[in-house]
């Protein structure tokens, strides 16, 4: 027993000195790095010098050897650097350090002989080779990292090129880096990710604009040299889309399916993109060249379902559809629903019935067909619910708010605690809103701005704000009715009312608190018909003479995200700074924040 209790007592005075020697080093360590950042160099390689000796940690090493640098005490780094070599020979950073100490001396040939040396042991295995070829990139020493990879390459039989294209991006030496990248997609096409987006970078950093040229003559001269090889159209085909030349990229597609017969899918993905990227043109001729191919080809429906959704897209983004335009859309969207099949249909039905009662005021004929497509149990649950608020949307639209009201709630009970139930909950506010029950759309807000949906609980947010400011100040409630059927008239797809009953506001009310409202309400119409220029001007006017009010902040990111979209990314980037700064409590701060992020990392 005493034995054991003598024991304990030895480990336990142990740990004690122990923890209070780690104490005193963690001490000494912080009081170097103050002296070194400080510039005191000399006192702290004295600490860190004991430091090394205490612990033989490779950090307080080279922060020794950084001090001695800066002391230009190169004497004293040799002879420290030769005796730790006579401890460990095969240690290839003490060879560079020492490699580092001649050429910093001017004693290049010796340097020249001792990096030699080194690329020599380095090259017989891979870890070593990118040891060294790191050592050296961290001292820039770009000649000697390359003849690491070039003779360990040849040395190890391994494949560098990744490597040797890295260090070529370091070095912004364009025509090297695609080189060896692409000497690395013929071996491993999976790597077409990563190398894209060594790309993109380059093509963002590129101040001359020289990259984008370098990337499609290049890749041209692949694509000859092996037509077999699909990776290389593929990056071509990548390169067009991000600087915007979509037309080339979409003909590529084509002359690869028309020489492989199987590229369907990939053009009907790129139609997506299109479409996504406001190309409606560009989009329904990719869709058009696989309906060509006639329908007993495997991808006519799909391409012939994306067909109708873009040139419904097309014709509704515009500020005043025309009628014969409508109809004929009309007709084509019933006649594929005698050959779509049924599970399919979905996309075809629900623009169907906005193009009948958004647009053609065919209320009947769309509630029918909504409730034709409910009884049938054709679509999962979650489209059918979608179906249900839709209606809900025609019957207030037809001048039936009661069984608007009734359809919204039967989807609210059902779906509850879920976002299409919250935004159930929130339609049937804007429906007493747009009726202007403005205290009882009060008190469904209250409710939605705990909502798990950051999107509804955002939209509730704002309704609710916009009521507080702008409804007791309104002694007559007649602007505020106006305002409501302003946003009724857009909630309505009636664009040209809209901005006729917002335009009666501005010329009835001058300065009414409502005006901030009125423009963003502009802006917000005009972005959705696609005119971004007028949004521009609205979104602006907001945030310069309005911008101590709530939607100041709102206009400033949706300015900065419309200036990104057009590829215009100094301005996003100022703006996206400029709402980081003014309105730090904004709720798009974060998504700001993430946006900036990304525009820098291109630069």
């Amino acid at each position: 027993m005493k034995k054991n209790i003598i024991k304990y007592c030895l480990i336990f005075s142990g740990l004690i000195f122990f923890t209070a020697k780690s104490i005193a080093q963690d001490s000494d360590s912080q009081l170097a790095l103050r002296y070194y950042q400080n510039g005191e160099y000399q006192k702290a390689a004295e600490i860190y010098e004991k430091l090394y000796r205490e612990t033989g940690y490779k950090h307080n090493r080279d922060y020794y050897l950084r001090c001695l640098f800066e002391l230009k005490d190169f004497d004293t780094a040799e002879k420290f650097l030769k005796r730790e070599l006579k401890k460990n020979k095969n240690d290839l950073y003490l060879q560079i350090d020492l490699g580092m100490v001649y050429y910093s001396s001017n004693r290049t040939s010796e340097a020249d002989k001792i990096f030699k040396e080194l690329i020599d042991l380095a090259i017989t295995n891979r870890n070593n080779i990118n040891i060294a070829a790191s050592a050296f990139m961290s001292y820039r020493l770009w000649e000697y990292a390359e003849q690491v990879y070039k003779k360990g390459e040849k040395a190890t039989n391994s494949d560098l090129s990744m490597e040797l294209g890295n260090l070529y991006y370091i070095q912004r030496d364009y025509y090297r880096m695609l080189a060896e990248y692409l000497r690395n997609l013929e071996r491993y096409p999976q790597n077409l990710p990563t190398i894209q987006s060594r790309l993109q970078q380059s093509m963002l950093n590129d101040i001359d604009q020289n990259v984008d040229s370098i990337i499609e003559v290049m890749v041209f001269d692949k694509i000859q040299k092996f037509p077999q090889n699909p990776v290389f159209t593929q990056l071509l085909i990548w390169q067009y889309s991000q600087t915007g030349k979509f037309r080339q990229a979409l003909n590529q597609l084509i002359a690869i399916d028309r020489r492989s017969k199987s590229g369907e899918k990939e053009i009907i993905d790129f139609g997506i993109l299109l479409f996504e990227n406001g190309e409606y043109e560009l989009a329904l001729q990719a869709f058009e060249y696989i309906m060509a191919k006639g329908k007993d080809n495997p991808f006519y429906q799909y391409a012939y379902i994306e067909y109708l959704n873009v040139l419904y897209s097309k014709t509704t983004s515009q500020l005043s559809p025309s009628g014969e335009e409508l109809t004929k859309l009309e007709k084509l969207f019933e006649e594929s629903l005698s050959f779509v099949t049924r599970k399919d249909s979905y996309k075809i039905i629900y623009a169907l019935v906005n193009i009948k009662a958004f647009y053609l005021e065919k209320y009947d004929e769309a509630i029918n067909l909504i409730k034709i497509s409910l009884s049938d149990r054709r679509f999962p649950v979650e489209q059918e619910n979608i179906l249900k608020l839709l209606l809900g949307d025609i019957y207030l639209l037809s001048g039936n708010p009661w069984d608007a009201a009734l359809a919204y709630a039967q989807v609210e009970k059902e779906s509850k605690e879920q976002p299409i139930g919250h935004e159930a909950r929130l339609r049937k506010a804007k429906l007493a809103y747009y009726t202007a029950q403005f205290k009882w759309t009060q008190a469904q807000l209250d409710v939605l701005k705990a909502s798990t949906s950051k999107l509804i609980a955002n939209d509730a947010l704002e309704l609710s704000l916009f009521i507080a400011e702008n409804y007791n100040l309104d002694t007559t409630e007649l602007t505020m009715k106006m305002f409501a059927r302003a946003d009724f008239y857009f909630f309505s797809n009636k664009y040209q009312a809209a901005l006729q009953t917002l335009d009666s506001i501005e010329n009835l009310f001058k300065g009414h608190s409502l005006m901030d409202d009125v423009l963003y309400r502009k802006a917000e119409i005009y972005k959705k018909t696609g005119n971004l220029q007028k949004a521009l001007d609205y979104y602006k006017r907001v945030f310069t003479e309005f911008g101590y009010d709530i939607l100041a902040d709102n206009a400033i990111f949706n300015y900065a995200i419309i200036q990104e979209k057009l590829r215009n990314f100094d301005d996003a980037k100022e703006h996206y700074l400029k709402l980081i700064m003014d309105y730090p409590g904004s709720i798009f701060t974060v998504d700001a924040r993430k946006n900036l992020r990304n525009i820098t990392d291109r630069k």
